[in-house]
């Protein structure tokens, strides 16, 4: 079955695909879920539409698979095994860290470019915090974590090292191949590992870890009196965001938002024409908020590397205060591919011309500004994904150590840090010769022979 479905994966890509009569009715119907799926989105495919369109009755569907979410898994199923086997073998073909990193980066760009129906209908499902999904990423980081190990300092927990790895690539993947339809991967594979090996420092000297910043505030916006239509605009909003996030755009509806506003739901329809315009005005908020909350964070730094780890913070603290906000987000790509794209595009364009200076200032190692931005906004997006998102506790917030572990390579890469680790060694090395030498001349002095100068 595999062969079969991804050969004819390839082939949909230039015209609309056909079942073989030579599937089986399971395997015609989970090709049928994965075009629907592809075409409609997830939420808005019904069993109805599977069967219809293989041909057969919703009781005969019901013979094969449970639910829809079965068909959907089924079609999960089948990206997941071919990604991670090509993960698998490319990484385990390649000989040291940075030939195991371009066979990373190289093999997720590729399967992606071929399977692009199978990933886009995959992507539909992370937001919701699927098990299967979560189960998946791990296996990715097994691989990553099997394939590095001893590779990297003992000092880096590998699993936080795969996500970081897979945060760099992900938001490139999305945007040039999904959105762009780019297949041609070796430049963006270039940049990336340079990425993962060196970070973002140019200099060399920027510090590790978090940056303390007792001197810097943020600065308290003057409290605006609002209009009462004003307020019911706000408080709309704020129950849209929060009944989105709970349970989803296709299943929320104007009268619990409403309701939760405290208004009639006629009195929505004063300030939104539809749901859709309601969740497009939630977008645009966010979006400000994101922008608005990180330029507080950074306001009076002038050092892009520090601007950066100041930044990966005041993100990581957005969405653990914004949970289902950024839910709303993420689902927005699919229920309006125009307003998700909008969403990253308005982050990542001025982010990129202000890279773009930093580069030629000598701050920010020199490259594709877009990647380097496209891979530090991915970053922070994992973080939140991973420790926010997924959670299943109310107050979850990203680990500390995560974090910090981010901000690390973030700065220095994964080669910067075995430098650093093997010239920390070295100079553990030199103080314990020092301080040998500094005893024997001691104990000599006293008339002592030290345990081990007995045998020389």
């Amino acid at each position: 079955m595999m062969v079969e479905h991804r050969t004819q994966i390839t082939v949909a890509k230039s015209r609309k695909p056909s079942i073989p009569s030579t599937f089986s009715t399971p395997e015609r119907i989970v090709d049928s879920a994965l075009k629907l799926f592809f075409t409609h989105g997830y939420s808005q495919t019904s069993v109805a539409m599977i069967a219809r369109d293989v041909g057969i009755s919703n009781s005969a569907f019901y013979r094969h698979f449970k639910s829809k979410e079965g068909a959907l898994f089924a079609v999960l199923e089948t990206f997941s095994e071919d990604f991670t086997g090509a993960l698998s073998a490319g990484m385990e073909r390649a000989e040291g860290l940075e030939a195991k990193l371009r066979a990373f980066y190289s093999t997720i760009l590729e399967v992606v470019g071929r399977d692009t129906h199978l990933y886009r209908v995959f992507t539909e499902t992370e937001f919701n915090g699927y098990a299967f999904v979560r189960d998946f990423y791990s296996r990715v980081v097994t691989i990553v974590r099997d394939q590095l190990r001893g590779l990297v300092p003992a000092e880096f927990d590998l699993d936080d090292v795969g996500y970081y790895l897979l945060g760099s690539v992900y938001l490139v993947a999305v945007k040039k191949t999904l959105w762009e339809n780019l297949f041609t991967v070796d430049g963006f594979c270039t940049q990336l590992v340079d990425f993962a090996l060196h970070g973002i420092d140019a200099r060399g000297d920027a510090p590790e870890g978090l940056v303390p910043l007792p001197g810097v505030a943020l600065v308290r916006e003057p409290e605006v009196r609002l209009s009462k239509g004003e307020r019911t605009q706000k408080n709309l909003l704020t129950a849209a965001e929060h009944i989105f996030g709970e349970q989803g755009y296709w299943n929320a509806d104007i009268y619990s938002i409403a309701r939760a506003a405290g208004v009639a739901p006629g009195t929505t329809y004063l300030y939104f024409e539809s749901k859709l315009e309601l969740l497009s005005r939630l977008v645009v908020e966010v979006n400000e908020g994101l922008r608005h909350h990180t330029a507080q964070a950074v306001r009076g730094l002038t050092d892009r590397r520090i601007v950066e780890v100041v930044a990966l913070e005041s993100f990581c603290n957005y969405i653990r205060e914004h949970k289902n906000s950024y839910r709303v987000v993420r689902e927005a790509e699919f229920v309006d591919k125009d307003l998700g794209r909008w969403y990253y595009t308005r982050l990542s364009e001025p982010y990129t011309v202000v890279l773009e200076r930093a580069m030629v200032a000598g701050e920010i190692r020199p490259g594709n500004p877009e990647i380097t931005a496209l891979a530090l906004m991915g970053v922070g997006h994992w973080l939140g994904l991973r420790w926010v998102l997924w959670s299943d506790h109310l107050d979850a917030e990203v680990a500390p150590a995560a974090l910090t572990s981010s901000v690390r390579l973030v700065l220095h890469g994964l080669e910067g840090a075995v430098r650093r680790a093997a010239s920390k060694a070295d100079n553990d090395h030199d103080k314990g010769v020092k301080s040998t030498g500094r005893r024997k001349r001691a104990n000599a002095a006293h008339g002592v022979t030290a345990p081990d100068e007995r045998n020389d």
